[in-house]
């Protein structure tokens, strides 16, 4: 029988999520991780088309600006990463346009992200304050710009995610009354005292550096190790898409990439498979043109 798998989320939004995993192996929980961090595929301008530009940046340092700026992306609108990256589907439909052009007058003028005009508005940045550059007078910066839909794994500017995960902390108190334990009160919120004793309110509420530190001050009182089985893990969103369609795309590449996988695994063994019988084949006639050739003989 197959562990039971579990999943308790402590915080949601679609900025964060943290949750407690337990029945998983941790060569999975880290396979997921590395799938939210660089293979999540997310827009980001690939290509700067500079018109005019008389501000003080120049135009290579404006265009890395400009693809560090995240960019909402609606994924139903656009075609799966791997069609984009096979060339299966016309390059056009895998990136979107933006255009910029701004004048400064008589006076200053400082040059947002919201300056940034998608064709589609599904696609505009996702923090509008982002600063790119501030403009003196009559100074001028018009320019194209093309996003396309890409992976972490080639640039950090395609990056949707930060995920991690540590083993979930395991305390436990082998004598509640030693008051060697009263300093673990000011470093760690996971104890408290309750009627002369110490109790262990909640692991996670204290890191495992500082249980540690605990541990040591206890003297034998209090034993920390960590659960091999059971993991904390967590997702910090740069906000490209909802939490909950991030996590439907990396479950959707980690599936497609087990998939792959497993063609590859059965090719491969129908081709080892077709090996013997041809070499067989190749023994038969052989033997057919020895005869032959004797009885010519």
């Amino acid at each position: 029988m197959g562990h039971v798998v579990s999943v308790k989320v402590l915080q949601y939004s679609d900025d964060y999520l943290k949750l407690v995993m337990e029945g998983v192996k941790p060569s999975l929980v880290n396979s997921l991780r590395r799938i939210l961090i660089t293979d999540v595929p997310v827009l980001a301008i690939d290509r700067v088309i500079v018109l005019d530009n008389t501000t003080v940046m120049y135009d290579e340092v404006l265009a890395h600006r400009l693809s560090m700026i995240p960019l909402k992306t609606n994924l139903e609108k656009l075609p799966k990463i791997e069609e984009c990256e096979d060339e299966l589907v016309d390059p056009s439909l895998c990136q979107v346009r933006y255009q910029l052009s701004v004048k400064a007058n008589d006076q200053l003028v400082s040059v947002y992200a919201k300056d940034l005009i998608p064709d589609d508005p599904d696609f505009a940045p996702v923090y509008p304050d982002t600063l790119i550059v501030k403009m003196g007078k009559g100074q001028v910066l018009t320019i194209e710009a093309y996003a396309k839909l890409g992976r972490a794994r080639d640039h950090a500017k395609w990056q949707a995610c930060l995920a991690s995960y540590y083993y979930y902390p395991k305390v436990q108190l082998l004598n509640p009354k030693d008051e060697r334990c009263a300093s673990c009160l000011e470093s760690c919120r996971g104890i408290a005292k309750n009627n002369n004793e110490f109790v262990i309110t909640d692991p996670l509420q204290c890191t495992f550096d500082n249980w540690k530190t605990c541990e040591e001050a206890c003297s034998g009182s209090l034993v920390v190790d960590w659960d091999e089985d059971k993991y904390v893990f967590w997702i910090e969103n740069y906000g490209n898409m909802s939490m909950v369609n991030l996590l439907k795309e990396a479950f959707r590449v980690w599936k497609w990439r087990f998939t792959t996988f497993l063609d590859v695994i059965r090719n491969e063994a129908k081709r080892q498979a077709s090996r013997p019988s041809e070499a067989e084949g190749q023994g038969n006639a052989g033997n057919q043109d020895t005869g032959l050739s004797q009885t010519q003989g």
